[in-house]
């Protein structure tokens, strides 16, 4: 009944058993069963593509339910490690340096002889990698328009302004962007993620004196004392170097969710998922810690 399922949440026999880990003809093999079992059909298959009937529909009415316990049972017992030799992974810069070495002493342990291909670039891009199948899964921060993704939620972040404590310009305050400027993330061939923009336009923070592809270049800029810098809270908390300013007076200050975004595990929807979800649990326990 579970591989009914499946089949009709993946649309096809090729699609379940990539999910299952068995050949097609092992899951035509058990629906085959389930049927002569029921004496009557419960998917019509045609052209590689498979519909239920209503018998299956009312069959999983019923068990689903009990599907929904099971997994609840699993995750008692913590997220399974998937027997995978061989991982195309992606992530960003800044997380990367938080994130993967306790990633690979994990993965390490837990897979020891797993081979790992690794991608570092920007959210826009490592969509479009796992779209084209170049990446199994990455992690990236929240964007628009993940419909077509297996999407697993890792941790929460925000974003704020940032001056080095040990210069000058942390006595300037909030008056410290104007006197010094401050930076940016460069907008991608997409644009800023909408709350990138929100989190600007909140402050009315026009015309950057420094735009860059790394939140790694704006935060040793800011350590350095020569601008204000635009981070997520976690970059600029690796060290107790930053100092967050804000307005001092009551006008214009941003609301405290403005800024705030998530961090995802994306996958490829007819991936893995266990695989995504091994990964996510991962990089929650250790961006935890981190946080």
């Amino acid at each position: 009944m579970w591989i009914l399922d499946l089949v009709i949440q993946q649309g096809s026999l090729k699609k379940a058993s990539l999910q299952a880990k068995v050949s097609p003809s092992a899951i035509s093999q058990t629906l085959t069963s389930l049927e002569n079992s029921f004496g009557r059909p419960l998917l019509i298959r045609e052209k590689g593509a498979v519909t239920p009937t209503q018998d299956a529909i009312s069959i999983l009415e019923v068990v689903r339910p009990a599907f929904e316990a099971f997994n609840r049972l699993r995750d008692l017992n913590g997220t399974p490690v998937p027997k995978i030799s061989w991982m195309n992974f992606g992530t960003y810069e800044s997380i990367a340096i938080d994130l993967l070495p306790g990633l690979l002493h994990s993965l390490r342990q837990k897979l020891p002889t797993l081979r790992l291909g690794l991608r570092i670039s920007r959210t826009s891009n490592l969509l479009t990698m796992v779209r084209k199948g170049e990446l199994c899964s990455a992690l990236i921060t929240e964007v628009d328009d993940l419909d077509r993704f297996y999407v697993k939620h890792v941790t929460d972040d925000r974003l704020g302004l940032y001056a080095s404590k040990r210069h000058a310009i942390a006595a300037d305050g909030w008056s410290a962007i104007e006197k010094f400027g401050f930076g940016s993330l460069a907008p991608g061939k997409d644009g800023l993620p909408r709350y990138f923009t929100k989190f600007l336009r909140q402050y009315d923070l026009t015309k950057p004196s420094i735009i860059s592809d790394s939140f790694e270049t704006l935060r040793a800029a800011a350590a350095a004392g020569a601008i204000v810098a635009v981070l997520p809270n976690r970059v600029a908390r690796r060290l107790d170097d930053l100092l967050e300013i804000t307005p001092s007076g009551p006008t214009s200050k941003a609301p405290k969710e403005t800024g705030n975004h998530k961090i995802l595990i994306v996958s490829q929807s007819n991936c893995d998922r266990q695989e995504a979800d091994f990964l996510a649990e991962e990089a929650k326990r250790l961006l935890g810690e981190r946080l």
